[in-house]
C-alpha cells in the first residue's frame, strides 16, 4: 500500500481553529458594514523558509508589477479563518496567519513558524520554534502563543475539538522556542493536520478563547496583512514591514468576489483578474483565451460532489435505509457529469474520492454503486419504503453546480413519483443549516480529504456531518460502524487498514448515510506571465511566492 499522506482540510468548520481578535495596534480594516504520518523518527530539519519549496520561483524574487487580482466566490462576512473555512477567502487568509508548518501537493513539509519536527514518540513531539517573528502588532511569537492557540482549538464553545487526541494537560512549553506536544494516541493524520492550526497571539487574545475581534482586527504572523475589507466585494492585503521571511515580490493582493459565473468569465476575458477558479461550462471555452494557462486537475484538491440523507427524526429518512437507497437508485448520475460539470468529472465508484492513494479495486462498485441508475428498482423501493407521497427538502450551497445537481435530483425523484423541493442557501447560512439536523432532509455537499485517506474521510463525515446525526440515530451497522471510523486514524498496519477499509466501505453502503456522485475535476486559470503558481496539498494557494515575469 502506498506511504498514507494526511493533512486535513475543508471539513467546514469541523477541524479549524478558532482565532482571536486585535488590539488598538493590530492592523485595522476599512470599508461596510462588514467572513505522511507516521512515528518514524526525526523529519528533516528546516533552516530557511521551506523544507522543500513548492514553487518554480522562490520569494523574494523581483515582480514587474505589484498587484494581484484574484477572482473568488463567496464571503461569510468574517475575516474570522474558524468561520471561513471551505470558502475561497480562506485562501486569502492564509496570507494573514501562518501554521507550524505547510504541506505542498506532493507531501513535502514546508517549516513556516516551525523549523523541526522531531517524533520523540509516535505520540510524543518535539516542536521548535522560529525565533524572531512577530505578529503584525508587533507582538513577539513563542511557544505561549503556540500553547494558547492549542488550547483555543479543543476548547471553543459549541464546536467539536479539532485534535481530539491531543492531550492538553500534558503538552507543555520546555522552553521558549521548543514545545512537546502529547497525544493520547496515534492519529495518522496529525503530522499534516497541523498545515490548517493557524498560530494567534496569546497578548493580544488576553487570554480569552471566545474573543470576538479577529472578525474585523486579524493579528497573524503572515506575509501580508489586511488593508481593506468591504463584505460581499473585496479584501485587499498589503505586505506587512516586520515579516520574519522574504518579502513577497507582489506588494498588493486584490480579492474581488464575484457571485455570478458570466462575471468571472468576463474578468478573466478583459484582465480585471489575473487567477480564478474556471466553472465548468466555461472551461472549454477559457481555454481557448490567449494569455491565460489553464490547470485541469483531479485529487486533494477535486472534492467529490455526495448527496447526504438525514437521518434524524425531523427527517423522512429516519431509520429508513431503504428510502436512502431508493433515491440513490433514482439519480442518474452520468447526466450530473455531462450536464452540471460539462464532462470534467466521472461517476464515482465508492462512497469517497477514487483518487484517495489507498483505494483498491476491491472496494469498488459495491451495492448500489455497482447497479447504478435504475429508476425502475428504485420506484419499487420508494413504495415498499413509504417514502412515495411525502415531500422532500433539499438544500445547497447556493454555488452553481451544486444547484444544478440539486435540481437534476429533484427531476430523477420526480420520475419515480417522489416530490423533492430545492433551497439554495448563501454561503452565511450554509454552514449554520447543514449542521441541523431538524432543518432538511438531503443535503448537497462534498466529501474530501486532502490527506487522500479513506481513513479521514470515514472518520470525518460519518462523525461530524448533519451536526453528528449519524452518531445519535439508528442505521444498519451503527455499533460496529462507529467503533472502526473512530478507531482507524490510529491504524498503521497496511493490512489491517485495508481489511478495516473494506468493512467500512460496506458498511456505509449498506447504510446508505451519504451517496457520492461525481468525482469532480477542478480548473483554475491564470495569467501566464505569473510565475510560482503552485497549489498546496489542502488545495490553497501560498500567494507570497508568485512573481509578474510579463
Amino acid at each position: 500500500m502506498k506511504r498514507l499522506l494526511a493533512t486535513l482540510l475543508v471539513l467546514c468548520t469541523v477541524f479549524t481553529l478558532t482565532a482571536c481578535g486585535g488590539n488598538d495596534n493590530s492592523p485595522a480594516t476599512s470599508g461596510g458594514s462588514e467572513t505522511s504520518g507516521g512515528g518514524d523518527g526525526v523529519t528533516a530539519t528546516g533552516g530557511g523558509q521551506a523544507d522543500e519549496s513548492p514553487a518554480d520561483q522562490p520569494a523574494g524574487s523581483v515582480s514587474v508589477r505589484d498587484t494581484l487580482n484574484v477572482a473568488m466566490t463567496q464571503d461569510r462576512g468574517t475575516l474570522d479563518p474558524a468561520f471561513m473555512m471551505g470558502y475561497d477567502l480562506m485562501n486569502a487568509m492564509r496570507m494573514v496567519y501562518e501554521p507550524l508548518w505547510d504541506v505542498d501537493i506532493d507531501g513535502n513539509r514546508i517549516y513556516l513558524l516551525a523549523t523541526d519536527l522531531t517524533m520523540v514518540e509516535p505520540t510524543v513531539w518535539h516542536v521548535k520554534l522560529r525565533e524572531g517573528v512577530t505578529f503584525a502588532n508587533g507582538n513577539p511569537f513563542n511557544a505561549d502563543d503556540v500553547l494558547f492557540s492549542l488550547q483555543r482549538a479543543n476548547n471553543r464553545t459549541g464546536e467539536p475539538q479539532s485534535f481530539p487526541v491531543l492531550n492538553l494537560e500534558k503538552t507543555k512549553a520546555l522552553d521558549e522556542y521548543m514545545v512537546e506536544m502529547v497525544f493520547d494516541s496515534y492519529d495518522l493524520a496529525y503530522p499534516y493536520t497541523f498545515a490548517l492550526a493557524y498560530m494567534y497571539d496569546e497578548e493580544t487574545c488576553g487570554g480569552d478563547i471566545l474573543a470576538e475581534s479577529l472578525a474585523t482586527t486579524p493579528n497573524g504572523t503572515g506575509p501580508y496583512e489586511v488593508s481593506n475589507y468591504l463584505i460581499n466585494s473585496h479584501l485587499d492585503l498589503a505586505a506587512r514591514d516586520g515579516y520574519w521571511g522574504d518579502k513577497p515580490a507582489i506588494q498588493n493582493l486584490h480579492f474581488a468576489i464575484m457571485s455570478e459565473d458570466s462575471q468571472i468569465i468576463t474578468s478573466l476575458e478583459t484582465g480585471l483578474v489575473d487567477i480564478a477558479g474556471v466553472p465548468y461550462q466555461d472551461i472549454t471555452y477559457v481555454q481557448t483565451l490567449d494569455d491565460l494557462t489553464v490547470e485541469v486537475g483531479a485529487g486533494a484538491q477535486a472534492p467529490t460532489k455526495a448527496l447526504y440523507f438525514n437521518p434524524s427524526q425531523d427527517s423522512v429518512f429516519y431509520d429508513n435505509p431503504d428510502a436512502r437507497k431508493a433515491v440513490a437508485l433514482a439519480i442518474d448520475r452520468q447526466a450530473i457529469v455531462d450536464i452540471a460539470y460539462s464532462g470534467f468529472g466521472s461517476v464515482s465508484r465508492l462512497p469517497v474520492s477514487v483518487y484517495n492513494t489507498d483505494v483498491e479495486d476491491r472496494f469498488m462498485d459495491y451495492g448500489v454503486y455497482g447497479i447504478g441508475y435504475d429508476p425502475v428498482q428504485a420506484k419499487a423501493l420508494a413504495e415498499s419504503s413509504g417514502l412515495i407521497g411525502k415531500e422532500i427538502l433539499i438544500i445547497d450551497n447556493g454555488a452553481s453546480d451544486s444547484q444544478v445537481v440539486a435540481e437534476l435530483i429533484q427531476a430523477n425523484l420526480a420520475e419515480i413519483g417522489v416530490t423533492a423541493n430545492v433551497q439554495n442557501l448563501d454561503p452565511g447560512s450554509w454552514l449554520s443549516i447543514v449542521f441541523d439536523d431538524t432543518q432538511y432532509d438531503m443535503a448537497v455537499d462534498m466529501t474530501v480529504a486532502p490527506s487522500m485517506t479513506l481513513a479521514q474521510h470515514y472518520y470525518s463525515w460519518i462523525n461530524f456531518h448533519v451536526g453528528g446525526s449519524y452518531t445519535r440515530n439508528p442505521w444498519p451497522g451503527k455499533d460496529r460502524g462507529l467503533e472502526l471510523a473512530n478507531s482507524v486514524m490510529a491504524m498503521s498496519d497496511p493490512q489491517q487498514l485495508s481489511d478495516t477499509y473494506m468493512e467500512l466501505t460496506q458498511l456505509q453502503i449498506d447504510a446508505m448515510l451519504w451517496f457520492n456522485l461525481v468525482d469532480q475535476m477542478r480548473a483554475v486559470a491564470y495569467n501566464s506571465g505569473l510565475s510560482g503558481y503552485n497549489m498546496m496539498i489542502s488545495g490553497g494557494m501560498d500567494y507570497s511566492r508568485l512573481s509578474w515575469t510579463a
